[in-house]
């Protein structure tokens, strides 16, 4: 599978397209602004979008989903522990980051650890790392995981906003460092700022220290 990176949205979220290059079949996640970079990442990848997926559901990572939705007809994936930020405009952080209301329609789709989302012949496996906001997921494919807000490169997502806890992202910190035991050296993609590897963030973040 081929992950492809856009930075989008006021806060520079990181938006993925993940293709997988035998099927043309592609996700999109986390949509956090910028509809139209998304929309023309998509075409010119020439691949079809079957499914959208959330880290989580702050608005920063969900700005363009809805006129997405639309373009696609893609289904919504979220863990179910944040699907009630959907429509919650405290929970998802819009009114206290801008003051306005955002509408999106509930999920297609609710996730749980160790669910499986396919793409084509490649799959994401789902691994529930809450901290950050109690439904905050990673995604895994192969040697690559999406960590959204839960870590980024030698730092993590912040655990103060509704929902989130210090100590539940830790132990969801020491989860992403147990996949480390297969001697795997994991690419880590976040939500925020540039790529890592896992044996990086072991020696240089404070957080897995």
């Amino acid at each position: 599978m081929k992950l492809y990176k856009y930075s989008v949205g006021a806060m520079g979220t990181n938006c993925y397209l993940a293709v997988d290059e035998a099927t043309k079949e592609a996700a999109v996640i986390d949509p956090g602004g910028d509809y139209e970079k998304i929309a023309a990442a998509i075409a010119a990848k020439d691949c079809h979008v079957s499914a959208i997926l959330l880290t989580h559901a702050h608005f920063d990572h969900l700005l363009a989903l809805e006129p997405l939705r639309k373009l696609t007809g893609a289904p919504l994936y979220v863990h179910a522990a944040d699907a009630p930020f959907l429509s919650d405009n405290t929970l998802n952080l819009m009114q206290r980051f801008s003051g306005e209301t955002l509408t999106i329609r509930p999920p297609e789709q609710l996730l749980h650890d160790g669910d499986t989302v396919a793409v084509g012949q490649e799959a994401f496996t789902v691994i529930h790392t809450p901290g950050h906001t109690p439904g905050s997921v990673c995604f895994l494919n192969r040697d690559t995981i999406v960590t959204g807000d839960t870590l980024f490169r030698e730092s993590i997502g912040r655990y103060d906003f509704p929902g989130g806890d210090y100590a539940t992202i830790l132990s969801s910190l020491g989860k992403l460092v147990a996949l480390g035991q297969n001697g795997i050296d994991y690419r880590l993609c976040p939500g925020h700022g540039p790529s890592t590897h896992l044996n990086y963030e072991k020696e240089h973040n404070l957080y897995l220290n």
